[in-house]
């Protein structure tokens, strides 16, 4: 049994950490403000699932030194902004080496890196074992009350990937793993853009017809930029690619869906984000990835119509239209 520190108590954490905990493992969470208390004294994530009681052996601490003291593993599970920033933290109080799992879905705002990366070099080598990220098809609000989940175990070194799959693997939770880091986080990281990109398709009352095709097309593009930065075609039609997909896309439990769905209702972006206080992924990786494209001279026309339509001010309905016109080809 482990000693793990989650980082961050959000309610992706907050899942992932009782899973953690059930396996007989004591886990610290560690944030900067509530429901630490409701932990601590009654079990509860209050702000997040009042309704479950987590188990005994879970505490909560507003200290980083606290929460790393003698820490085995430690679960990333903060917003992707705030990971180097972390991670920085993290590498000047640890004394030992640690197992890292990644549970975040993007890019590193500044320098545009795969979150692995941005651990890989923040913390060093002599406090840290190879990156996991945990990835694939879930919502927390489900994976807390048990019901069945598959995911991803994705990690340069099989033998981490192996040992998160062990401590994680339950009757409703079964954890694959996967070598291909490139093709998983970019698939993870992605399918946030066109998911947006398939909630304004529904706000807009495109139809279902519509999406399929929008999601169809949509993965066309994660996996023309996964190939270019050599990612394996397979990792697409797995769970961290079609399988995170299908769920994102379909979905108003999806945050990018459902911001996705107000913007097409209104058939305009500002009020629809100056009015949002969640964390959506999806609409700054639409900028990093519209970015990145243009310089790799990858083709991605939803992304970068999402981008136009967040950061621009375009029309949705508008950028439907361009689509549709564009010149007609093979598939």
């Amino acid at each position: 049994m482990m000693r793990v520190s989650v980082l961050g108590a959000g309610a992706w954490g907050t899942a992932i950490g009782r899973l953690f905990a059930l396996g007989g493992n004591d886990v610290v969470f560690f944030g900067l403000e509530e429901p630490g208390e409701s932990i601590n004294t009654r079990h509860v994530n209050e702000t997040f699932f009042p309704d479950v009681v987590l188990p005994e052996n879970v505490s909560y601490t507003t200290s980083l030194e606290k929460a790393l003291g003698n820490a085995e593993a430690i679960v990333f599970a903060v917003p992707s902004k705030a990971y180097r920033q972390v991670a920085r933290q993290v590498e000047s109080l640890l004394k030992s080496k640690v197992h890292v799992l990644s549970l975040a879905k993007g890019f590193d705002p500044d320098t545009r890196e795969r979150l692995s990366s941005v651990l890989r070099e923040e913390i060093s080598p002599m406090h840290r074992h190879e990156i996991v990220s945990l990835l694939g098809p879930s919502y927390a609000e489900e994976v807390i009350h048990d019901l069945w989940t598959c995911l991803c175990a994705c990690s340069k070194d099989v033998l981490e990937a192996n040992l998160f799959q062990e401590l994680l693997s339950c009757p409703s939770f079964r954890v694959y793993t996967n070598t291909d880091e490139v093709g998983s986080e970019v698939s993870a990281a992605l399918k946030n853009v066109i998911a947006i990109a398939s909630g304004i398709l529904e706000g807009l009352g495109g139809g279902d017809n519509a999406r399929a095709a929008l999601v169809t097309r949509g993965n066309a593009e994660i996996m023309r930029l996964g190939m270019a930065l050599g990612a394996r075609i397979e990792t697409f039609l797995g769970l961290s690619g079609i399988g995170d997909l299908m769920l994102t896309c379909n979905s108003m439990k999806s945050r990018n869906f459902s911001l996705g769905y107000q913007i097409g209702k209104e058939n305009d972006a500002k009020k629809v984000l100056m009015e949002n206080t969640k964390t959506v992924e999806g609409v700054y990786t639409s900028k990093y990835v519209t970015e990145m494209a243009e310089k790799m001279g990858v083709d991605m026309p939803i992304v970068r119509a999402v981008y136009e339509v967040l950061f621009l001010g375009h029309k949705p309905s508008d950028k439907v239209g361009e689509l549709m016109r564009r010149e007609l080809k093979s598939e």
